[in-house]
């Protein structure tokens, strides 16, 4: 359970501390091309801020962390990258509201997801504004660029390939050509889904770290997806089946989110096994790695997370 007040310590700020919450949104501002991932975890800061200050000295303390980075990134011309640094912020919020009035993990992603989606949409929607370019537009040319650069590159006598090779690469690279511009929607949508869930995770993490065996919506080897939802990868196949043209990329594009929420809800039927078994760290770490990069272990994980439904795992575990 986290409060919204007063928080769940008394924590007093001091300038150390401002500067360091500052830091946090002035660095992707600073050097996009190093640190512009840490965009995607600017929620963490905020969540961290309201729940352990409480909401009305959080706000205070985040308005002037936000001032400060903001004065930073003017100095600097870097305004626009600070701006969408604050895209974060209110997500940040969503999480911390849903995390005070005890909402479960599915219902904070999910207005999480829809917070998030819109503020973006209004960010890129004024950006493409005042710019007179299309966001959405400029993102497929820049892809296309450099699948063509790419391409080049391994056709060119440079690179040395053999020419079956360079074949299977000039098919394989105008496939991708021809379906990333129908499947975009659904990537976008399926990162949205990963820069929340990562808020989320991270943010339960941080609390549990501060405040031991305090943690917003549960340990995460028991976050569970609403069980109706299985009928969304089954009707996205069913459409892929029988669907053609831009139905068909629909199905993909539900499909691939809905195989990604249940990737997530694998991952934590998977940590509930090896915290049940009382694997070590160590081979946690090594076992979580080669699931990573190999490719079917995401499958194997979404598939795992789709079969807990039915045969409901962790349940089976606490009643042992």
């Amino acid at each position: 359970m986290v409060n919204s007040e007063p928080g769940l310590k008394k924590n007093s700020f001091h300038p150390g501390q401002l500067l360091l919450f500052s830091a946090f949104f002035f660095i992707p501002a600073l050097s996009p091309p190093l640190f512009g991932w840490l965009n995607g975890l600017l929620a963490v800061p905020v969540f961290y801020l309201l729940t352990i200050s409480g909401f009305k000295s959080g706000v205070t303390k985040l308005q002037a962390s936000l001032l400060i980075a903001g004065i930073g990134a003017l100095l600097l011309h870097r305004l626009e990258f600070y701006l969408f640094s604050l895209t974060l912020v209110p997500l940040g919020y969503s999480l911390f509201r849903s995390a005070a009035t005890q909402e479960s993990a599915a219902v904070s992603g999910g207005k999480g997801v829809a917070v998030l989606g819109l503020t973006w949409l209004v960010f890129w929607g004024m950006y493409g504004t005042v710019t007179g370019t299309n966001p959405y537009k400029y993102l497929l040319e820049l892809l296309d660029l450099g699948f063509q650069q790419s391409l080049e590159f391994y056709t060119s006598k440079e690179a040395g390939l053999p020419p079956e090779v360079v074949y299977t690469l000039q098919e394989v690279t105008n496939g991708m050509r021809k379906a990333i511009p129908a499947l975009l929607p659904g990537l976008l949508a399926s990162a949205l889904v990963i820069t929340v869930w990562i808020n989320m995770a991270a943010s339960n993490s941080l609390i549990n770290w501060y405040c031991k065996g305090t943690f917003p919506w549960g340990q995460y080897s028991t976050w569970k997806l609403p069980e109706q939802l299985v009928w969304v990868p089954i009707l996205a196949i069913t459409v892929m089946l029988i669907g053609t043209g831009d139905l068909q990329y629909t199905g993909a594009w539900m499909l691939l989110i809905s195989g990604l929420l249940y990737f997530f809800q694998g991952l934590a039927v998977f940590i509930a096994l090896l915290e049940r078994w009382n694997v070590p760290v160590y081979v946690r770490c090594m076992l979580y790695f080669v699931l990573i990069i190999q490719s079917y272990g995401l499958l194997i994980l979404a598939l795992l997370g789709i079969s807990d439904i039915w045969f409901e795992f962790r349940q089976r575990i606490e009643e042992r």
